[in-house]
C-alpha cells in the first residue's frame, strides 16, 4: 500500500509539471487571432543580447542531444569524450565563422533568410525542403525519448509504449502550437534553467557517492565493463567503432558532423538574423558557448557516473551510443530498482520540459518554411483578414494547422521505431546539415555573386539523394545489432555517417556555373522580398 501511495503522488507530481508546463505556454502565447508576431518577436518585445543567447543554448541543448552525449560517454569513454568536445565547441564556430554574416539579414523564414534576393519560386522551395530534411529527423528524435522513459517505470509492452509516444507527442505538439515564438522562446529559457540545476546536482551526486575521487569513478567502470564481459580501460578509445583505421575515420566524420550539424541547424538560424548589429550577433554566439560548454562537461561528468553504477547490459540495451542512460543513472541513485523513485521523478520531468520545449523551436521553424517557402515558392498570397493596422488573420491559423502536420507525422515515426535508438535520427539531421543547410547559408549570404535558384536546386536536392544512397548501404540501417534492419545485411558503407561523402557533394553542387543566371526579378528590393505582406512593426 505505501509503493502504491508513493507511486500515485510522483503521478500527481508529474502530472502537475506538465500542467505548469501547458500554463506557461499559453500565458506567453500571443494573441490566438492575429499572426503578426508568430514568427519572430520584435520590436519593443525584443529580447536583450544576452536573453537571445540563452535561448539560443536552449536550442542546442535538445532533449535528444544531451541524452545523447550523456550516452555515449557512458558507452565508449574516451570517444564519448572527444564526441561531447565537439557538441562544446559548436557554438564557438558559430560565432567565429557565421554569426556576423547572419547580423540583420531578417526573413521570417529559413528560405527567406538565404534566398532572400531571389523572387518567390524554386530557390525558396529548396531552401525549405533542406530545412524540412533537417528538421523532421531532429524533432522524431525527440519524441522517442517518451517511448524510453515508459521502460524505466516498467512498462515493457510495445503498444503500449507506442500509445505513450502518441499521447505524449500529440499534448506536446498542441502545447507548441499553442505558446508560438513567445511561448517557444519562454520554454527554451526555462529549459536552459531547469538543466543548469539538474546537471549540476546528477553530477554532485555522483561525486558524493564516490566521495569526489574520479580514480575510483573510472575503476568502478572498468569493473562494469569486466563484469560484463568486456576488456580493456574504460577510457581507451576505439570503443564507439573499433580501433583500426576505418574506426577512428569513422570517429573522426562523427564528431565533424556533430560539432557542424549542432553548430549550424537551419532552426538556429533565426536566433542571429534579428540581431542589429555583427558584434551583436557574435555576442550572441558568445553566451551560448559560455553555457553549453559547462554544460558538456557536467554531461560528460554524467556519463562517467551512469558508466559507473549502471550494469553495462543495461547500457547498451538501447544501441552502441546508448540509450536514456540519464534516467537509468537516476534509477541508481534510486537504489537500483525499476520504479518511480524521486531522482526518476525529477529527470522525467526535465525529459518532457526539454522535449517540449525542442519540439516548439521545431515546429515553428518547419511551419514558417512550410507556408512561407514550400507554399507557392515563398510567394504567400495576401490574406483577406487584412485588418486596418496592416496586420493579418491567416497565417497564425495556417502555421499552427502546418505545426500540427508535422508533429503528427514526426510522431508516427517515432511511434513506428521505438526500438531504435534516437541517434541515428540525431545523425541525419545533423549531416543534412551539413551536407545541405551549411552550403546554403556560406553562399546564399555572399555580397559578390549570391547562390542562383539553379545552383539551390542543386545543392539541396543532390546533396539529399547522395545521403540517403550512402545512409542506406551505412552500418546504421543493416548488417549491425542496432541498425534500422538488424536481421537484414547490405552495409557496404563502412562509416556510420554519410557527412563524408554529403558534405563534399553539397559544396561542390552550390558551386556557380557557367550556365547558370540570375534569376528574373533577382533585383528586386530586400524589404520586399523578406516581407510579403504588412505586419506589425512593434
Amino acid at each position: 500500500m505505501g509503493d502504491f501511495s508513493a507511486l500515485l503522488v510522483a503521478l500527481l507530481l508529474f502530472l502537475l509539471f506538465i500542467g505548469a508546463c501547458l500554463f506557461l505556454s499559453m500565458w506567453a502565447s500571443p494573441d490566438l487571432r492575429v499572426g503578426d508576431e508568430f514568427f519572430r518577436v520584435g520590436g519593443d518585445n525584443r529580447l536583450s543580447t544576452r536573453m537571445t543567447g540563452f535561448a539560443y543554448s536552449g536550442d542546442i541543448a535538445n532533449a535528444a542531444a544531451v541524452m545523447y552525449l550523456v550516452g555515449v560517454v557512458a558507452v565508449a569513454g574516451g570517444d564519448g569524450l572527444f564526441v561531447a568536445l565537439a557538441a562544446a565547441l559548436s557554438p564557438l564556430l558559430m560565432r567565429q565563422w557565421l554569426a556576423k554574416r547572419l547580423a540583420g539579414v531578417g526573413g521570417r523564414s529559413f528560405g527567406e533568410t538565404v534566398a532572400r534576393h531571389l523572387p518567390p519560386g524554386p530557390g525558396r522551395r529548396a531552401a525549405g525542403f533542406a530545412l524540412l530534411a533537417a528538421t523532421v529527423p531532429l524533432l522524431t528524435a525527440q519524441f522517442q525519448p517518451l517511448g524510453d522513459t515508459a521502460q524505466m517505470v516498467g512498462i515493457n509492452d510495445l503498444g503500449t509504449r507506442q500509445l505513450l509516444i502518441v499521447l505524449m507527442g500529440a499534448l506536446i505538439v498542441s502545447c507548441a502550437a499553442i505558446g508560438a515564438t513567445r511561448g517557444a522562446t519562454v520554454l527554451q529559457m526555462a529549459k536552459i534553467a531547469g538543466l543548469m540545476l539538474i546537471a549540476p546536482l546528477l553530477g554532485l551526486l555522483v561525486l558524493i557517492r564516490f566521495s569526489g575521487d574520479f580514480g575510483a569513478i573510472f575503476d568502478a567502470a572498468d569493473r562494469q565493463r569486466s563484469g560484463s564481459g568486456g576488456s580493456g580501460s574504460y577510457l581507451e578509445l576505439g570503443q564507439l567503432f573499433g580501433n583500426g583505421p576505418v574506426g577512428f575515420i569513422d570517429l573522426a566524420a562523427f564528431c565533424l558532423c556533430v560539432l557542424t550539424g549542432a553548430a549550424f541547424m537551419p532552426y538556429l538560424i533565426a536566433r542571429f538574423t534579428d540581431a542589429p548589429k555583427p558584434a551583436d550577433a557574435r555576442r550572441v554566439a558568445g553566451v551560448g558557448f559560455v553555457v553549453i560548454a559547462p554544460l558538456c562537461a557536467l554531461a560528460a561528468l554524467i556519463g562517467f557516473g551512469a558508466a559507473a553504477l549502471v550494469p553495462q547490459e543495461k547500457l547498451v540495451a538501447h544501441g552502441q551510443f546508448g540509450g536514456n542512460i540519464i534516467a537509468r543513472l537516476a534509477i541508481a541513485l534510486d537504489g537500483g530498482e525499476d520504479g518511480l523513485g524521486k531522482w526518476l521523478l525529477f529527470v522525467l520531468c526535465a525529459t518532457f520540459l526539454m522535449v517540449l520545449a525542442a519540439a516548439a523551436v521545431l515546429l515553428l521553424s518547419a511551419a514558417a518554411s512550410v507556408v512561407r517557402d514550400l507554399s507557392a515558392g515563398g510567394a504567400v498570397a495576401k490574406p483577406e483578414g487584412l485588418k486596418a493596422d496592416g496586420t493579418t488573420s491567416v497565417s497564425a491559423g495556417r502555421a499552427r494547422l502546418t505545426m500540427v502536420a508535422i508533429g503528427g507525422v514526426s510522431i508516427l515515426l517515432a511511434a513506428l521505431t521505438p526500438d531504435v535508438t534516437p541517434q541515428f535520427w540525431l545523425i541525419v539531421s545533423y549531416t543534412m546539415t551539413t551536407s545541405s543547410v551549411l552550403p546554403l547559408v556560406i553562399h546564399g549570404l555572399r555580397s559578390d555573386g549570391p547562390m542562383t535558384a539553379a545552383a539551390m536546386k542543386r545543392c539541396v536536392y543532390g546533396s539529399t539523394a547522395a545521403i540517403l544512397l550512402v545512409t542506406f548501404f551505412s552500418p546504421s540501417v543493416s548488417g549491425t545489432p542496432y541498425a534500422l534492419f538488424p536481421d537484414l545485411d547490405w552495409n557496404y558503407w563502412p562509416f556510420h555517417s554519410s557527412v563524408l561523402i554529403g558534405a563534399p557533394v553539397g559544396f561542390l553542387l552550390a558551386r556557380p556555373r557557367r550556365g547558370d543566371r540570375p534569376t528574373r526579378g533577382a533585383a528586386a528590393p530586400r524589404a520586399e522580398a523578406e516581407t510579403p505582406f504588412p505586419t506589425r512593426a512593434g
